[in-house]
């Protein structure tokens, strides 16, 4: 087993040269210093490592918001986010300041949103992309992709079809992907099921409003569900992806501050010949509902 020491400090300051109530300009600076090792669960003498970065970038947005009801909710109006926004970054990291001269480098960083809206709905896609590049090659980065069209054009439903994918080059320790605690992977598989360094999930819902205020305290909504996805380790094993088709009950507050969603869903399994395969078909589980 392995055991990680991490303490760190960040600062960011920004600017905006340019805001108004729909669009803005944001400049921006930031650092970070940070203790982290690796090693052995038991090491005695732990070693001790310091790291400094420093970045620069901007932001850029066309700010808009759409408002909807028992989309991740019930009994509330909820303000989307449809901006088009661009977010553009780059961090030094120098041996100077303790990184070894085959892992110092540049990093840059860019994100997009782009959205479309609707009177009864949207379609919004969204991709984000960093690195590290030591002696212009690359060491490790992050690239993700994700379209979102949601639509509730036919009252009382609300359908979503959802497609996302990512894909890491050489994680820190611990930073791979568990879909499970995302909540971005097929639903009624098991803890830990999904892990990986690259990801694809496909989900299509249709929640649809039994009552909006039940007893005065609670909404319920019944969504039936199409989900296809996984996580695995390219180079190391195949594209390890399976599905699930099923229905959920979801039970929402309509009195609380926060409105978050209780999902309990029932759903039956398929996957592809040579997956390692759960006990059973049949899959159940009661978390926290996706929150799109």
């Amino acid at each position: 087993m392995t055991e990680r020491h991490a303490l760190s400090f960040s600062l960011t300051a920004g600017f905006a040269p340019h805001a108004t109530t729909r669009s803005y300009l944001r400049l921006w600076l930031g650092g970070q210093w940070r203790r982290e090792d690796f090693d052995s669960l038991g090491t005695a003498a732990f070693p001790r490592s310091v790291f400094g970065t420093a970045g620069m970038g901007m932001d850029v947005g066309h700010v808009r918001f759409q408002v909807l009801e028992r989309f991740n909710s019930y009994a509330r109006r909820e303000d989307v986010d449809v901006s088009q926004l661009l977010h553009l970054g780059v961090w030094a990291a120098p041996r100077a300041w303790g990184y070894a001269s085959s892992r110092a480098g540049v990093g840059p960083e860019v994100g997009i949103q782009i959205a479309a809206p609707w009177a009864s709905g949207f379609a919004a896609l969204r991709a984000a992309g960093n690195g590290v590049l030591t002696s212009g090659v690359p060491d490790s980065g992050r690239a993700s992709v994700a379209v979102t069209i949601a639509s509730q054009n036919v009252p009382p439903y609300t359908l979503i079809l959802h497609v996302e994918a990512a894909r890491l080059r050489r994680p820190k320790f611990g930073d791979d992907f568990d879909l499970w605690t995302t909540q971005n992977g097929p639903r009624v598989w098991g803890i830990h099921q999904f892990t990986g360094t690259q990801m694809f999930w496909l989900a299509f819902e249709d929640r649809a409003l039994l009552a909006d205020d039940a007893w005065g305290l609670m909404g319920i909504g019944l969504a039936p569900f199409f989900e296809y996805g996984g996580a695995w380790y390219p180079g190391r094993e195949r594209a390890r992806l399976a599905g699930d088709v099923g229905f959920s009950l979801r039970i929402g507050p309509t009195r609380a501050v926060r409105g978050d969603v209780a999902e309990i869903a029932l759903g039956y399994r398929f996957w592809p010949n040579g997956f390692a395969a759960p006990p059973g078909r049949w899959g159940f589980t009661i978390r926290k509902g996706v929150v799109y």
